[in-house]
């Protein structure tokens, strides 16, 4: 009898036949990758399984689990709070691959039998993810939807192994152990990217919002308690406003790091997200070839006199290709007066052209959200900018600025104001990019203007908004004779079909992990590895070599960097942006594929860096090395050391592993900022390889498949 039941369960995976219990029994939805059980009660996650491994994600579940939870606002104010374990019992229902699960008639304060809502959990044969959607039926006529809270499991990361990884406005962050709270808010700087993974040992759990749409909504993560997504309703707050499942959720699971995971979002992006369609790198003809062949960029401002020789000299000490980030080039104070920055001053336009002849990318600022509304020209703008419920203009501040208004990006009035701007850089003043400021890393605003024709409150329309902005001036800005980057701050997703490199700008940490290159290498650019420069060389070094190996385009520092005593770090950002131009086939081109680790005892070099919260120690191995994929179907190894003793460094190098085929023969080379040299070749698709790289320089290997 054990052996037939054994037998049974066997079937049930191999088959992916989906097995939901009688009732007051846990409902099941399985297949050989993933099995999920659901409660009878309340409808809610109880288990989450890895069945090769037997590794259950939600082991400690107890209690009545929720499974979502709902915001609901009247006219009059009133807010109401309801889940899944207030609504009754739900009703199960199975069919070939999915589970819905319904709950009807649920009452409202003086509203009897307001909502009905439907869960359904798709999940085919072959697949090791599962996808959710919600529908809200709301028959109310006092209470409208404010926000939908989707899925909600309980309790997550309760393994004492338990890493978090989550995307961040610089590179991404790996907590470990975490005890506080993890939230972020899409798309923004505090989450560029709409997925968390969780890393059990070897087991992992993907969780993310497949939203082609980039609805706001924030992902909220509690260690050892509750997971949950927060999406923001359309028409919030109006009396009868539904949700009609607008994107899946996926819930996965899967063997390995969380490279692995971030590899699994990178398949739905290039798949379906909107973004992306418009293909690699190396079909973007409107990415002009200038911004995908800076190095290394300075960041100043003022006048020509200030900038230009400024920038000549760091042009001259970096001999690769660079970009200025001109800020302070209008005559209104900074955060002052925007949008009005016309005039320039004086002799900007012959700066321009005196940079632009010498080959470097000029890239003024701009801020492409905010309106001063002590401006007298507001009175012509407030019709356009954002409004709370209440219809006032929303008001934002940074630091000693007057109040600043963010205007709706749907706006056809704000829409022309920035091209205006835009049109106006490129040909009165001649610069050949632009940075948008905030696009990327300030969230979305919600807005209830309802003269702005779109849903009231919250919705896909930011997005959308910015992109019927960003399409005429992305074509404009390249064609018509025009070759004119586009770039804005830090990393959001959504953008990146019209914005063609992002400011990674904040704080750094040693907890960070490259989610932006691990997903979207190959398809947009990154720029800036400051937030060590001012403190030692060793901290300095550090920072620059971890950045180069990952993929980001260096420097971002100040003309400080130029002075006598900085020359050890100016020497190291040299070699390395002399090299970055040697390795465009992978740092711009190619797929970031594993970040090394040393087999060998490499030393550990400690530093200070600004860090999240100020300034702080870090502490990484001197030599930093990541595996990239190329787009010719080579492999190039970057090591950066930052020590100024020369390191031997062992790796692993796994070309199945990679999917890079049944290559057995690799003829290597090994290329500085200087040379280029033959090394002898290997044999395998598994070996130890051992390099030795000098102190503080840098190197690029590259493994031509071969057969022998």
């Amino acid at each position: 009898m054990r052996q037939l039941k054994q037998n049974l369960w066997l079937l049930v995976f191999a088959s992916a036949v989906y097995v939901y219990g009688a009732e007051n029994t846990a409902q099941v939805l399985s297949n050989a990758h993933l099995a999920m059980k659901f409660c009878p009660q309340t409808g809610g996650i109880v288990s989450i399984k890895e069945p090769a491994t037997g590794h259950d994600f939600l082991a400690h579940t107890t209690g009545q689990p929720l499974l979502w939870r709902l915001f609901l606002h009247s006219q009059s104010g009133d807010e109401i709070e309801i889940n899944n374990t207030q609504a009754g019992s739900p009703a199960f229902d199975s069919s070939k691959h999915s589970l819905s699960i319904r709950w009807k008639d649920i009452d409202l304060p003086e509203d009897e039998d307001a909502l009905d809502i439907l869960v359904k959990c798709n999940l085919k044969r072959d697949d090791d993810t599962a996808l959710f959607r919600i529908w809200v039926s709301n028959k109310s006529k006092k209470y409208g939807l404010w926000n939908v809270q989707f899925p909600a499991i309980s309790p997550v990361a309760t393994n004492e192994s338990a890493k978090i990884a989550i995307g961040r406005g610089t590179w991404g962050m790996l907590y470990d152990r975490s005890e506080e709270k993890i939230t972020g808010e899409y798309p923004s700087h505090s989450l560029p990217m709409q997925f968390m993974l969780v890393q059990e040992n070897s087991s992992s759990l993907y969780l993310a919002a497949h939203d082609p749409k980039a609805m706001p909504k924030q992902f909220e993560l509690e260690p050892g308690g509750e997971f949950h997504v927060t999406t923001q309703a359309m028409d919030m707050g109006v009396a009868g406003s539904d949700w009609r499942a607008p994107y899946p959720f996926a819930l996965g699971v899967y063997h390995g790091s969380w490279m692995s995971g971030c590899k699994k979002y990178r398949t739905w992006a290039l798949d379906e997200a909107p973004w992306t369609h418009k293909g690699p790198l190396t079909k973007r003809k409107d990415v002009p070839e200038k911004m995908k062949n800076v190095c290394a960029w300075l960041l100043t401002g003022g006048t020509s006199s200030e900038v230009v020789p400024a920038v000549k000299q760091f042009a001259e000490a970096i001999g690769a290709p660079v970009g200025v980030h001109w800020y302070n080039w209008h005559q209104i104070l900074f955060d002052h007066e925007y949008p009005n920055y016309f005039p320039t001053k004086p002799g900007f336009a012959d700066g321009v052209s005196e940079l632009v002849n010498e080959g470097i990318v000029v890239m003024p600022y701009i801020n492409a959200r905010l309106w001063d509304v002590a401006n007298d020209n507001f009175k012509e703008a407030r019709p356009y900018s954002t409004k709370d419920e209440n219809g006032e203009v929303v008001i934002e501040t940074y630091g000693k600025s007057p109040d600043l208004a963010p205007m709706c990006p749907t706006q056809e009035f704000w829409q022309d104001k920035v091209a205006e701007i835009i049109h106006r850089l490129g040909d009165e003043c001649g610069v050949n990019a632009v940075y948008l400021d905030q696009i990327a890393s300030a969230r979305p605003r919600s807005c209830f203007d309802p003269s702005h024709s779109h849903p009231l409150g919250s919705g896909s329309w930011w997005v959308d908004g910015y992109r019927e902005m960003l399409n005429p001036i992305k074509k404009w800005a390249t064609t018509k004779g025009h070759s004119i980057g586009l770039t804005t701050e830090n990393n959001a997703e959504p953008y990146m079909d019209n914005l063609d490199a992002h400011l990674i700008w904040t704080a750094r940490s040693d907890q960070e992990i490259p989610i932006n290159t691990a997903v979207y290498s190959g398809y947009t650019l990154y720029f800036a590895s400051n937030r060590a420069f001012g403190h030692d060389d060793v901290s300095y070094c550090l920072c620059q070599a971890r950045d180069f190996v990952w993929g980001t385009q260096l420097g971002w520092d100040g003309p400080g960097i130029l002075q006598p005593e900085h020359k050890s770090e100016l020497d190291f950002l040299s070699r390395l942006a002399r090299l970055r131009a040697k390795a465009l086939d992978y740092l711009v081109y190619g797929e970031l594929l594993e970040v090394l680790a040393p087999l060998n005892d490499i030393p550990s070099l400690s530093g200070t860096w600004n860090k999240p919260g100020g300034d702080g120690p870090v502490t990484l191995k001197a030599v930093q090395a990541a595996l990239w994929r190329g787009d010719d179907g080579t492999i190039g190894v970057l090591l950066a050391n930052a020590d100024t003793q020369a390191h031997a460094y062992s790796f692993h190098f796994d070309s199945e592993h990679h999917g890079l085929g049944e290559t057995d023969a690799w003829i290597i080379s090994r290329i500085t900022s200087e040379t280029a040299t033959e090394l002898p070749s290997q044999k395998g698709r598994r070996f130890t390889y051992t390099i030795e790289v000098p102190g503080r320089d840098a190197l690029l290997l590259v493994f031509h498949p071969t057969h022998e």
